[in-house]
């Protein structure tokens, strides 16, 4: 099957184009991961009072 050298330039510009917007894409999600996980790392505070609740609640 031989493809008319027009139609193959094109598809190989939409196939630049489409990994482009993905690449863009997964920088935008890698970005909102990152401050997911910043926002639901625990402080060492915080651990600790989950630390002293665990303990009390086992005493019980």
């Amino acid at each position: 099957m031989n493809l008319d050298p027009g139609v193959l330039t094109v598809l190989v510009l939409i196939s630049i184009v489409l990994n482009i917007f993905l690449f863009m894409k997964l920088v935008v999600l890698k970005g909102e991961l990152e401050g997911i996980k910043q926002s639901t790392r625990l402080t060492s505070d915080e651990v600790n009072k989950l630390n002293e609740r665990l303990k009390n609640i086992k005493l019980r």
